[in-house]
């Protein structure tokens, strides 16, 4: 959650930077992109119909084991990842073919940003793929963590360390661990 909150603020301020030199070229970054002239920074004719297998240039491949009961949690990472990986590839097109020096330049700083990004994306998404990561769950009478251990099996049962909270743990029809409650 942490990781996904800092790159939020950093997508801002990219936008920021990138809006900062709009105005200081006389372009206003608020003005339909459509509406704009054309300059000497433009993107492929059909990038938006990119292959959704072919985004950006280091697709992320599923391990065939791991992740099991993380189905929402991986499908979120993986867009990240993806989109992450187009922005690295995108922003370095638009650094190969701007003619300004500094836009050059901010692009090209912006295309190693969203590599660290994508980078630290990967790692997250092999480390909730790996059958030893815990499966920790948050008890819905407190929001203490329940850690059921790594590779648990359906059914597995769980006690809130800090609440008198029992609980089996279940694999939704979504791929997904929920919570039963069972009775004190």
């Amino acid at each position: 959650m942490t990781y996904w909150e800092s790159l939020r603020r950093n997508e801002a301020e990219h936008r920021d930077r990138l809006a900062e030199w709009l105005c200081a070229h006389g372009v206003d970054p608020d003005a339909d992109a459509a509406a704009r002239p054309e300059g000497p920074v433009s993107t492929d004719p059909g990038a938006s119909a990119r292959d959704p297998g072919g985004v950006g240039r280091h697709p992320l491949t599923p391990r065939e084991a791991g992740g099991r009961g993380r189905s929402a949690d991986l499908a979120a990472l993986r867009a990240d990842y993806d989109f992450e990986d187009e922005a690295v590839a995108l922003y370095g097109r638009f650094a190969y073919r701007a003619e300004d020096h500094e836009l050059m330049e901010l692009f090209k700083e912006l295309s190693r940003a969203e590599s660290g990004h994508r980078n630290g994306l990967r790692r997250t998404v092999r480390s909730v793929e790996d059958p030893a990561t815990p499966v920790i769950l948050f008890c819905p009478l407190c929001g203490w963590q329940i850690d059921f251990g790594p590779d648990p099996a359906e059914g597995t049962e769980g006690k809130c360390p800090m609440c008198p909270g029992r609980f089996a743990l279940r694999l939704a029809t979504s791929g997904d661990w929920t919570l039963e409650r069972l009775a004190p």
